[in-house]
């Protein structure tokens, strides 16, 4: 009796239309918001048909969830990855800032994107939160920020930086404010005024080489 193999291919194959219909998901739901999505027009985008979108995901709230996780995991890989490196938390977050308005310039798609989970989706809001809080936890502890640690301050960082976002995608901002944004979120913080200037243009230079 002959044994038939798993094709090798096969588990690729699977793993590049999944990929293929996260991407094409992540673009709907730029474009759409969460209301605007179907299973229908992702796989259309995707150039799949609607029964390999189920073949992946159960339902649409499963393949909103696979987005959030997405996202979420790439955010707090990035975050860890740049404690590792950087041991100045006023440098990490002005890091931060700036990658986050680098991918609203180069990557739209995945930046409105995040925006719109961060709105919608209270599981990923409070994921991108316990980040931001962590990150001025640290800061607040090596006497970094002069400021409490807290809701107000969480919110003070990331909602300039989610509006920044949102303005440099609707093309009422350029990128060239970036650096702009990184100094008020510094100032906000508490950060001494005269080592602001040092730790964006540090800050700048880290930020050009993705984490």
């Amino acid at each position: 009796m002959t044994t038939v193999q798993p094709t090798i291919g096969y588990p690729r194959k699977r793993e590049r239309t999944r990929r293929r219909l996260l991407r094409a998901g992540l673009t709907s739901l730029a474009d759409r918001g969460p209301a605007g999505i179907s299973a229908g027009g992702i796989a259309t985008a995707a150039g799949v048909a609607t029964g390999t979108f189920y073949n992946h995901f159960p339902t649409v709230d499963d393949f909103f969830d696979a987005i959030a996780n997405q996202v979420g995991q790439g955010v707090e890989i990035g975050q860890a990855t740049l404690t590792e490196i950087e041991h100045d938390p006023a440098t990490r977050v002005a890091i931060g800032v700036l990658q986050l308005l680098h991918m609203a310039d180069t990557d739209p798609a995945s930046a409105s994107a995040f925006v719109t989970l961060a709105a919608a989706r209270p599981d990923f809001r409070a994921r991108v939160r316990t980040i931001v809080s962590d990150a001025i936890a640290d800061g607040v502890e090596a006497r970094r920020f002069d400021i409490e640690v807290g809701s107000a301050s969480t919110d003070v960082v990331l909602g300039s930086t989610l509006q920044s976002m949102r303005s440099l995608i609707l093309g009422e901002t350029t990128h060239a404010e970036a650096a702009g944004v990184a100094r008020l979120v510094l100032r906000l913080l508490g950060v001494e005024p005269q080592e602001i200037d040092a730790i964006v243009n540090q800050a700048m230079t880290a930020a050009a080489t993705p984490i």
